[in-house]
């Protein structure tokens, strides 16, 4: 059966090839398509890739390519312009594209619910686009706008004098994106010619991972994709000649207005990317350039200090490679830079490397290889770039098996015969005179007035003209500013549990002004800290930087704030990011304990974002998701300013004046979402066998939130004398006495509306049901007794000591503010704190004691099948 089955589908669809993870298929009019499922999750990713790009433009029509790539979404004759993203988006689809040297991708991502419609979109938009005149215009004008973007960037003018330098005949000499003035003057008619010559079912390959049944998609991608093209003997794949190795090296400097300084390194590579010194040269790059732990970081960065940041790559394209080594510089001395870099090449040339340090080199390259292949989106981009550039899978397939081929005496032989410094092209970027800032100077910012709501000794609270919160505590033991910003409801908002968290770690993956690398080197190179988070009960930007880059810290955090890219393609990652995450969760009994423990306290609300309900939810989340939730999250009524450091009050009154606006809605109360807070009705046991060495328990009652000062403060008082520290009751008892622990502990956390109070230990699986006895013991006699005045003094002390620590950092001022104004407690509670936890007494233990722990509880129990059971 098995046999007929595949000549059939043979006759109707051409040869079939099967891989060990993918189907490869040839339709009949020339088109390829690869299918791989994944059940994983309820999406699928439907990816053509055209085997052309800037390769195949000539000077008269360069950036062409990239300009039709944006012509595609503006209509066919089937589906007016705008329809296409309408529609899918409607279904949570993302949709986008991208052109390089060597090809030119479109893709759609969506639930797979919706394939047959998506296939219908993508098919009939690729191979009936109508590039309407109008359409065509407004394009040129976003085209022109992002050639303009692209040249004010230094790494532009680095890369492009690079790539001028190695070819000056073959077709890579081109930039993808084209010049202003082709593309301000290239037809339609010129553009419909590039499309007829390159975009033809035999110069395509459609790849499909996801959720699908490989056989219906196979039928439905032959049903759509069914236009024929007669080629004859045109040339698809033309042949160029590939410029030599330079014969001395080749230095390119230019002066630019940049603060700071940026070299590439680069020597010609081997081609095709299946050549085995490829593999080699993926691995010479992780040696000398990957992480804090690398060749070049230890060298340039650790011990030398020139440089802010290195790295090494190998880049592959059809025809060639480039083994380059990147650096943002601080050193005046460029030479010594340089002799530094080829001092560590050559070093590791004639020293050789040690088999600890190849291995390392590889375990690193496998794990970003399985780490990227947890998406579906990075799957099908590796799988359509193998399949266009090689015309196979295979490269694909065996990557890994290849990297783990590479010996140290690869490593030697290709330093010898590719890195030589003679035959080098260096790409410079240099600061012209002492270079300027990145923050154009601007007009004198208008004045804003701000009410002052409050004051206690440096510290004031203002309440801005937008409605927004604004608390300045001056602080000028240092030159340090940190300033947290943060909005009411955080979680509260989600409409798909995670939403929150994938989009705060999204925030920094670029915006409309930096690039994702731009962005990321600024902040790095700058010393400035900016960090998106979420919370149960807020989401927030924090950030801390030192006067003399206040504008620039400052420029940047608006961007981040108001101005994320947000890309597709960079959620996917974040939600690859945090899928991998939660699996390594359940990699230890602890972790599983907990994310049972809490997902069972917390079910059905905002404080319950656990491993196991995110990893329902996460994959749900879709671009249109993240973009509502971030356009939404920051309305000035809702948004709290904590800053503390030496600053000009009425300077960041004018900022958040101007960045923010009041959306004319009700101020949020987080009290409101109290009734998502509801008590357990009976006590809930959760059970997991799982082969370990030690059984995890862990009880837990809710208690009531922040703004019950008195319970709040006896439950830490609680928390100090039962198991925070060795001298604890938990500790003493039941692991130094009784030895019963592996871990042992308690621990209390609390948000506005509602905390939790837990207790925990590791123990051996033949003492589980002796510590679980134990553990309650401990309860009880809070319960029942009262404790000793000196065990309450001690704790009083320690908290007390805790809360001073707590504060030691400008950065550590500001977020504590920032929560205590969030949660209602107003800026002051600092100040009335050690009252606040002097004031309880010895009875006010016993009755809260009783109020919580007679109260349903959460047991989680986490540990070998025998002993669970008897628990």
């Amino acid at each position: 059966m098995q046999k007929i089955f595949l000549a059939v589908i043979i006759l109707f669809t051409g040869l079939v090839s099967y891989a060990a993870d993918c189907s490869s298929y040839k339709l009949d009019n020339g088109q390829s398509v690869i299918i791989k499922e994944v059940h994983d999750n309820p999406i699928v990713i439907i990816d053509t890739w055209i085997k052309t790009g800037s390769i195949n433009e000539t000077d008269e029509n360069n950036g062409v390519a990239h300009f039709l790539e944006h012509l595609f979404f503006k209509g066919t004759t089937k589906h007016p312009a705008n329809e296409f993203d309408q529609v899918l988006e409607s279904k949570g689809a993302i949709t986008n594209a991208a052109t390089s040297k060597d090809f030119t991708h479109y893709y759609i991502l969506i639930p797979s619910q919706y394939f047959d419609l998506a296939l219908e979109y993508h098919s009939d938009m690729l191979q009936n686009p109508l590039i309407p005149r109008k359409e065509l215009e407004k394009e040129r004008k976003v085209v022109i706008e992002e050639i303009a973007k692209n040249n004010d960037r230094p790494s532009t003018t680095l890369y492009r004098n690079m790539i001028k330098s190695f070819y000056s005949i073959h077709p890579y000499k081109r930039d993808v994106i084209g010049t202003n003035d082709v593309i301000e003057t290239i037809s339609r008619e010129q553009i419909l010619d590039f499309y007829d010559n390159w975009y033809v079912p035999q110069n395509m390959t459609t790849v499909i991972i996801g959720d699908v049944n490989t056989q219906k998609a196979l039928e439905a991608v032959k049903s759509k994709f069914n236009k024929h093209v007669d080629v004859k003997d045109r040339k698809l794949i033309p042949e160029y000649k590939l410029d030599k190795k330079p014969s001395s090296q080749i230095e390119k400097k230019v002066s630019l207005n940049v603060e700071t300084g940026f070299i590439l390194v680069g020597f010609k590579g081997c081609h095709p990317v299946t050549n085995k010194d490829s593999y080699v040269l993926d691995v010479l790059a992780t040696i000398l350039g990957e992480g804090k732990s690398s060749r070049l970081y230890k060298s340039l960065k650790e011990q030398k200090q020139l440089v802010h940041t290195v790295s090494a790559s190998h880049s592959s394209m059809k025809d060639d490679s480039i083994f380059y080594i990147s650096a943002n510089y601080t050193t005046e001395d460029l030479e010594k830079l340089k002799n530094a870099i080829f001092d560590e090449i050559d070093n590791l040339y004639k020293n050789g490397l040690t088999e600890d340090e190849l291995k390392k080199a590889k375990n690193i390259i496998e794990r970003d290889t399985f780490y990227s292949r947890e998406s579906i989106s990075n799957i099908a981009a590796e799988i359509g770039y193998t399949a266009t550039i090689t015309n196979s899978t295979d490269y694909y397939k065996n990557y890994l098996e290849n990297i783990n081929k590479v010996t140290i005496n690869d490593i030697k032989r290709v330093i010898r015969d590719y890195l030589n410094k003679d035959s080098a092209v260096i790409s410079i970027v240099m600061p012209s005179d002492k270079g300027k800032s990145k923050i154009e100077k601007k007009e004198e910012p208008q004045k804003h007035q701000a009410k002052v709501v409050s004051k206690n000794k440096d510290t004031v609270e203002y309440e801005l003209e937008n409605g927004a919160t604004l608390i300045i505590t001056n602080n000028t033991a240092n030159d340090i500013i940190a300033m947290e910003m943060a909005s009411r409801g955080g979680n509260n908002l989600e409409k798909i549990p995670g939403t929150a968290d994938i989009t705060a770690q999204t925030m920094l993956k670029g915006t409309h002004k930096y690039k994702n690398q731009e962005l990321s080197l600024l902040i790095e190179e700058n010393g400035i800290r900016i960090v998106p988070f979420s919370k149960g009960d807020s989401f927030g930007l924090a950030a801390k930087f030192t006067k003399n880059e206040k504008d620039l810290a400052l420029d940047i955090f608006e961007e981040v704030a108001k101005k994320a890219s947000l890309d597709p393609f960079d959620i996917e990652r974040v939600k690859a990011d945090k899928m991998h995450s939660i699996k390594n969760i359940k990699n230890t009994p602890e972790g599983i304990a907990f994310d049972e423990f809490k997902t069972a306290l917390w079910e059905g609300t905002p404080y319950g974002n656990t491993g196991k309900v995110l990893e329902k939810t996460v994959p749900l989340i879709t671009q249109e998701d993240v973009v509502n939730f971030y356009k939404n999250i920051f309305p000035a009524e809702n948004v709290v300013i904590s800053i503390n450091g030496n600053v000009n009050s009425q300077e960041f009154i004018d900022y958040f004046s101007k960045i923010l606006t009041n959306s004319n809605k009700e101020k949020i109360q987080l009290s409101d979402y109290k009734y998502k807070y509801k008590s357990l009705q009976k006590n809930k046991t959760v059970k997991v066998a799982k082969d370990s060495q030690a059984d995890w328990i862990l009880f837990g009652w809710l208690t009531d939130g922040v703004t019950n000062e008195k319970d709040w403060a006896s439950l830490q008082i609680i928390d100090s004398i039962l198991g925070s520290g060795m001298s604890s009751r938990l500790f003493t008892h039941l692991r130094d006495e009784q030895g019963l622990a592996y871990q042992i502990g308690s621990a209390f956390t609390a948000n506005v509306n509602k905390g939790v109070f837990g207790i925990y230990i590791a123990t051996n699986p033949k003492n589980a049901e002796v510590a679980k006895k134990g553990m309650m013991q401990e309860i009880e006699k809070l319960k029942k007794e009262f404790v000793t005045y000196k065990e309450l003094s001690e704790a009083k002390d320690k908290l007390l000591g805790n809360f001073v620590l707590s504060m030691e950092t400008n950065m550590d001022k500001a977020a504590m503010i920032n929560a205590l104004e969030i949660s209602g407690r107003n800026y002051d509670f600092i100040d009335r704190y050690p009252q606040i936890i002097k004031s309880v007494t010895v009875q006010d233990i016993i009755r809260t004691a009783n109020k919580y722990f007679n109260q349903p509880y959460v047991l989680t129990v986490v540990g070998t099948k025998q002993s669970i059971e008897k628990i």
